[in-house]
This record gives structure tokens, sequence and C-alpha cells, in this order.
């Protein structure tokens, strides 16, 4: 990982890594059938999540996952 000025910017490129929340589309035998990223932090993930649930029925619920460990689970 690169050092980042107060900006935010490193070498020009703003970094997002903090604000990144991987979901994890979860069926009910617990195989996780669908993923998805999004950037913006975990408002934004929880209305993914949400929208992700109403297109994919095979969908049980959705994790949100960040730097490695589980923040919610969105369930049907």
């Amino acid at each position: 990982m690169r050092a980042c000025n107060s900006a935010g910017m490193s070498d020009g490129v703003a970094t997002i890594e903090s604000e990144v929340v991987t979901l994890l589309g979860v069926r009910r035998d617990g195989v996780a059938s669908v993923v998805d990223l999004v950037a913006e932090g975990p408002e934004a993930a929880r209305r993914r999540a949400k929208a992700m649930l109403a297109e994919h029925a095979s969908c049980e619920a959705v994790e949100l996952w960040r730097d490695g460990g589980l923040i919610e689970k969105v369930a049907r």
C-alpha cells in the first residue's frame, strides 16, 4: 500500500480501500452465488444489498464484508 497525503491521494490516484464493501448473495444452502462490490461505504452497500435480494430470487440473504470481517447481514 502506498502512502497517501491528507486528501486521500497517492501519486494522483484517489484511495478508497476503507470504503469498499464486498456483498455476497447467499443461497439457502450457504453457497455465495452472487458477488458485488460497493465503493461508497456501508449505506450504499445496504441499498445495493436490498436491490440484490430483489434481483436474485435464489439469494436468502446478502452479507456485507469489509476488511475481511462480516459487518452486516441483510435477510430477505
